[in-house]
């Protein structure tokens, strides 16, 4: 089975996942941008299961009703979104070490893309 491996940006919190990533796709929502100071953020999800801490433990903020985000309590790190009562969590592409292996298949909230936004993804689907 594929493992990835990620790490938060100062090195505090360190994960392995497993299993088949799902669902790779790129959000523009208020409130992922407020969340991460970027325009965009690219997202996948993991069985929950499979998350493995090698160091450190995140914080976690209720950034809505069903939803908490995790972040690095050191460096402040955007690293997952989970919603209560699933058995997936939603990783942040870019804390991912093999980020290169994961391809964006989606858009969700096209609506708040910023204008000066141009992407082009495949038109494949990857596993």
């Amino acid at each position: 089975m594929k493992t990835y491996k990620g790490s938060c940006l100062c090195g505090f919190i360190k994960f392995v996942l497993s299993g088949n990533p799902s669902n790779p796709h790129l959000c523009y929502c208020h409130m992922c941008q407020s969340w991460s100071g970027a325009p965009i953020v690219g997202w996948v999800n993991f069985p929950l299961s499979s998350l493995t801490y090698k160091s450190g433990k995140p914080s976690l903020y209720r950034s809505s009703k069903n939803t908490q985000r995790g972040f690095c309590p050191h460096c402040g790190s955007s690293l997952f979104a989970i919603d209560d009562n699933s058995n997936k969590i939603c990783m942040t592409i870019s804390v991912l070490t093999d980020k290169e292996e994961i391809i964006p298949t989606s858009e969700s909230f096209k609506e708040s893309k910023s204008k000066w936004i141009t992407v082009c993804l495949p038109s494949y689907k990857t596993s």
